[in-house]
């Protein structure tokens, strides 16, 4: 799929089968770790982001963007680049 020009994938949810308290999200067919970065389609355009986990919480809720808490992660149209998706 391509968004404004650029190959993009969703950030989803992880497998059910995944019983982890902190699963991890997926990306294409990649499992996102925290800290990691993507530029993310946001409400003002493309927003580089980064997606951390928080402890304190247990399963997919247990993610979030910390210069963005009140957009939750899950859903995410991100760039593709060479490395994953």
């Amino acid at each position: 799929m391509t968004l404004d020009g650029y190959e993009v994938r969703q950030i989803k949810l992880p497998d059910q089968s995944d019983t982890d308290p902190h699963p991890r999200l997926l990306f294409g067919k990649w499992g996102i770790h925290a800290g990691e970065g993507f530029t993310a389609w946001l409400p003002q355009g493309w927003t580089k982001i980064r997606i951390e986990v928080s402890w304190r919480t247990t399963g997919a809720a247990s993610w979030y963007i910390p210069d963005y808490p009140d957009i939750c992660p899950v859903g995410l149209f991100c760039r593709v680049d060479d490395e994953r998706g």
